[in-house]
């Protein structure tokens, strides 16, 4: 290799060496100009920077329009609103993501508007009016200005970290406004983050103006999405340290429990600008979904609004809802108290606690036919009404035959998918509630009509077992299988109800196994 290129090698490298280094970081800032960028096709997006008065803010204030370069005469183009996060303002997507790149060739506007550093994107006495500058001023403004689709089937919002909080609440209370919202890392549970980027000043100290922080948390607001008419999909990075997967993942099980249509999503990442550049693209299409869907009779429409799929799913929504009233009437009597929790589907929602285990105070969070979680709903989609509200000593597992039982019908998911999910659901539970005690109850052989699950139950206790045996620290194998099974394989004719579930003599076995379990850890009545 000659001098010349040799050196040219050393100099790319070490370009290329810095590029990373600064995304690793979350400082990744786009090199293309700000005024225009084109696409492989040739098209390009511009951007404009209007300035306007806002009664509701009783000042001047500044925002960015992203659009294509030529607009068609005569043609009305949908607007996104995206919204920035705290520390930031209008500059911020257009300057620190390649956001003209990503809406290149789209006929669409992006408009970026200034959400002040910590306005939270709500009307408040100490922070002022910025929920109603958004949703009066600066649309009608826009709308005055650009040749927009000046109704909510032309009109989404989106955003990141505080800006994906001020998308959701934005649309949870202002419907008529938006057909879709979306959010990137969202700060979605307000209440969960007293003392952090001054949400004490915006709304008051949290234990002196808890209806203030209600009023405006997502999580509060998603009675409001039943009704809406509203596409909703939000994501965040799984390595995000600032509270927003705790956040992403309740408001996720509280839309689940009510069977609102949504789409949520965790990926690899952090709360940086690399993550949201990186997620920008798939939220601009999905809005741009939303948009032909509504505006082209040909394509099918998002689906929104509450959906229950079957009787099963009913019960499953039904009883999610329950355990969040019984949580709150507990955490009202017994603010201190720390249950022991059973967990699964019918084989502990069947199973009479009061009955066997009558020294011991538990609560029985089993809804018959349930899952793992493999799919979008299941144990891993509902900890926080089945655990963690209840911050209990001790959580008994019972579940995986109903994964099971479709995987021999239909191969699918696996028995490795089952096994990983509900590691899964065991980690989150340490993570949360490291000092409590989490037991994993192997699942009972089946007969009779079931009798095609019962290999695979064997196979899934044993990698179950295998697996957890590098958590013998914080989880304990309570084994059931070995005293219910059969020389056949099956469960044993005697312990069977219905060959799927066991009878009172299989329970009485299910019975000793967990008390020994306690014993074993010092866990009294």
């Amino acid at each position: 290799m000659s001098r010349a290129p040799a050196l040219f090698l050393v100099f790319l490298l070490a370009v290329l060496s810095r590029v990373s280094h600064a995304q690793a970081a979350g400082e990744y800032r786009s090199t293309d100009p700000l005024t225009t960028s084109p696409t492989s096709f040739g098209r390009k997006s511009v951007s404009t920077t209007v300035t306007m008065f806002s009664r509701a803010l009783n000042r001047e204030t500044t925002y960015v329009v992203v659009m294509p370069a030529r607009l068609e005469e005569g043609r009305r183009y949908p607007v996104i609103y995206l919204l920035h996060g705290a520390y930031g303002s209008y500059r911020d997507w257009p300057e620190r993501a390649r956001l003209l790149d990503y809406a290149a060739g789209r006929p669409f506007l992006v408009v970026c508007p200034d959400g002040g550093e910590f306005g939270w994107y709500a009307d408040t006495s100490t922070g002022g009016a910025v929920e109603t500058f958004i949703t009066r001023d600066l649309i009608a403004d826009v709308d005055s200005r650009f040749p927009t689709v000046a109704s909510r089937e032309g009109r989404a919002i989106a955003g990141l970290s505080m800006g994906g909080h001020g998308a959701l609440s934005l649309a949870a209370k202002h419907p008529e406004l938006f057909c879709s919202a979306s959010s990137m890392s969202g700060i979605l549970a307000l209440e969960n983050h007293p003392g952090k980027w001054h949400l004490d000043e915006r709304f008051g100290k949290l234990d002196e103006s808890p209806e203030a922080w209600r009023a405006h948390s997502v999580a509060r607001l998603v009675d409001r999405f039943t009704t809406a008419g509203l596409t909703l999909y939000f994501d965040t990075g799984t390595s995000d340290a600032t509270g927003a997967v705790t956040d992403n993942r309740l408001v996720h099980e509280l839309l689940t429990n009510r069977a609102i249509a949504h789409t949520y999503a965790e990926f690899p990442g952090a709360h940086t600008w690399r993550y949201w550049d990186w997620r920008l693209p798939v939220h601009l299409t999905f809005h741009f979904d939303r948009f032909q869907s509504l505006l082209d009779p040909k394509k099918t429409p998002g689906v929104t609004g509450v959906v229950v799929e079957d009787s099963g799913h009913r019960l499953y929504v039904k009883r999610c809802q329950e355990f969040e009233a019984e949580n709150a009437r507990l955490s009202s009597i017994l603010p201190t108290s720390r249950p022991i929790v059973l967990l699964g589907s019918s084989s502990i929602q069947g199973l009479d606690e009061k009955k066997w285990f009558p020294q011991y105070w538990m609560i029985n969070r089993g809804i018959s036919g349930d899952r793992i979680g493999v799919t979008n709903r299941g144990i891993l989609h509902r900890l926080e009404c089945s655990v963690f509200a209840l911050r209990p000593r001790a959580v008994f597992i019972l579940n995986g035959t109903n994964d099971l039982s479709v995987t021999a019908r239909t191969g699918q998911p696996t028995v490795d998918q089952i096994v990983e999910t509900y590691c899964e659901v065991l980690r989150r539970i340490h993570e949360r509630l490291p000092d409590c005690c989490l037991f994993a109850v192997s699942c009972t052989p089946t007969r009779d009509a079931y009798a095609h699950i019962s290999p695979l139950i064997a196979e899934f206790n044993a990698k179950l077992r295998q697996e957890l045996k590098k958590w013998d620290e914080w989880v304990s194998w309570v084994e059931t299988y070995a005293e219910c099974v059969g020389p056949d394989g099956l469960l044993r004719p005697e312990l069977s109800r219905d060959g799927l579930h066991v009878n009172d003599q299989g329970y009485a076995i299910i019975e000793r196994a967990v008390r020994q379990a306690l014993r074993q850890k010092g866990i009294n009545p």
